[in-house]
């Protein structure tokens, strides 16, 4: 009876879908009927404040697209908040990660590392130790010795340990340490350096150079000085992709003595956070109604929900292509940023006349970075893709994909990890289906140009102005001579 009462269910649904197809697939594409039809979407990254920025592109290059264009359709993809952190208390100028600084733990002179004695030992009981570590400067400090804990050193030799470099790898400070020859502080012997002076948002790595003993029965506690350093990497050899983050469980054989040649400053400046972060807060209310003012009177501003620093790119970026998808039917876009010129209608005729620029098949066309080696400090830094070099990505200045390609970003966006640029995310992101790569230098990456470039990048809004003026005396990017 059961499976009789099934069977009929089952019959009725079928009946009931087959019915109703008709109105079904009416009631799909009516959702998207009301997408705009655009045939080149044009997405801009830009940042909160650049009003100057975009208002250059509306006036010169984007004159004819940044509103309704049945050829081409602008936007400026916008974060919806600023970093509420003033930029003076925050880890680095990239993202939004505050700069935590215990005003009571601030040490004008400190070690990185204090031994701490155990009153037993056996071999299940000893910790392995690390032989370097990464860390950051926030505050300007003076390296005055370098240490290293002295159960691990080996009888009769000198040990060499030195701060370098993380990328070239080049020494700033060297030293070397004996058990005969050194000063012994908190368990680590120490050997004097020539000081050396180490500025706010420096970044370096100490490594031990030869042998040392790898285990010890002796703890270890990791000192920042209150904050004026940040531990970022530990290092079991000098090759990157063997490190690991830190973490304060780790132990290290190594320690820098530090000493801070402007206490009083530093303290000054903690004490004076409420107040920079009031004004700052000041600062931001001014912005974000300037900013409403200029949504509500232009129609090419999308903001999606990031908050608006440099390593949120690869997210905003993804939300324009979601964003897109639902509300504009498309066969091309443009990606560029805020202080580029295009020249957007050659692109439009490529992309027309040219049987390779098929909207239905994957690729993506550019000039691309190759074997592009990764960046270990700074703007770029990344500790995230595991390969000491890139994909072929495109150049971040300007680049245009097919629909399909955007199809598949689009469809895997919740799943795609965002790495340090957006430029290096999608040439990460596209190598799991490997489109068509068409290579074509009048792409600009920079500042470079040529008589025949499609783009110029990195200008000021002055520059943005003048190089559209060139370009329409004489449909040249680079200059009229």
């Amino acid at each position: 009876m059961l499976f009789y009462f099934k069977s009929v269910l089952c019959i009725f649904i079928a009946v009931i879908l087959s019915f109703y197809h008709e109105d079904l697939s009416r009631l799909r594409n009516w959702i998207f009927s009301g997408r705009e039809r655009t045939i080149l979407a044009i997405g801009i990254l830009s940042a909160r404040e650049n009003f100057e920025f975009r208002q250059a592109a509306r006036s010169s290059w984007l004159q004819k697209y940044s509103s309704r264009n049945s050829d081409a359709r602008a936007w400026f993809i916008v974060g919806n908040n600023s970093c509420e952190i003033p930029p003076e208390y925050r880890l680095n100028e990239y993202g939004c990660e505050k700069w935590k600084v215990d005003i009571s733990g601030l040490q004008e002179k400190f070690f990185t590392a204090n031994e701490i004695r155990t009153d037993n030992c056996s071999s299940n009981l000893e910790k392995h130790f690390y032989g370097g570590f990464s860390f950051q400067v926030n505050y300007p400090v003076v390296v005055t010795q370098l240490g290293i804990l002295s159960p691990l050193l080996l009888q009769n030799t000198e040990t060499k340990v030195a701060i370098m470099d993380p990328q070239s790898k080049e020494i700033i400070v060297q030293a070397s340490v004996s058990l005969n020859k050194s000063s012994a502080v908190h368990g680590y012997l120490y050997a004097d350096v020539d000081p050396i002076l180490l500025p706010k948002n420096f970044e370096g790595m100490i490594l031990v150079e030869g042998y040392l003993k790898e285990k010890s029965c002796l703890d270890m506690v990791w000192n920042d000085g209150g904050g004026i350093i940040t531990f970022k990497r530990i290092y079991p050899t000098q090759e990157h992709l063997d490190s690991k983050i830190y973490s304060s469980e780790a132990k290290t054989a190594l320690s820098i003595r530090f000493f801070v040649p402007e206490i009083a400053k530093l303290k000054r400046i903690v004490q004076e956070e409420e107040l920079v972060t009031k004004q700052w807060f000041l600062h931001l209310e001014e912005l974000n109604k300037r900013l409403r003012t200029e949504v509500a009177e232009k129609e090419d501003i999308l903001i999606v929900n990031v908050t608006d620093t440099y390593r949120s790119l690869p997210a905003k970026l993804l939300k324009f292509y979601q964003w897109l998808y639902f509300n504009h039917d498309f066969s091309y876009i443009l990606k560029t940023d805020d202080d580029s010129v295009i020249n957007v209608a050659y692109l439009l005729q490529k992309l027309q006349e040219d049987s390779q620029f098929d909207s239905t098949k994957a690729w993506i066309w550019s000039q691309f970075r190759k074997n592009w080696p990764l960046n270990y400090i700074g703007k770029w830094a990344d500790y995230e893709y595991q390969s000491p070099y890139y994909p072929t990505f495109p150049c971040g200045a300007a680049y245009v994909m097919s629909q399909k390609t955007a199809l598949w970003l689009i469809a895997n966006a919740e799943l795609l990890h965002t790495y340090q640029g957006e430029d290096v995310s999608i040439g990460i992101w596209l190598s799991a289906i490997n489109p068509n790569i068409i290579e074509d230098d009048k792409f600009e990456c920079d500042r470079e140009c040529n008589f025949e470039s499609y783009n110029r990048a990195q200008l000021s809004p002055y520059e943005v102005h003048e190089v559209w003026s060139f370009f329409e005396k004489c449909q040249n990017l680079c200059s009229c001579k």
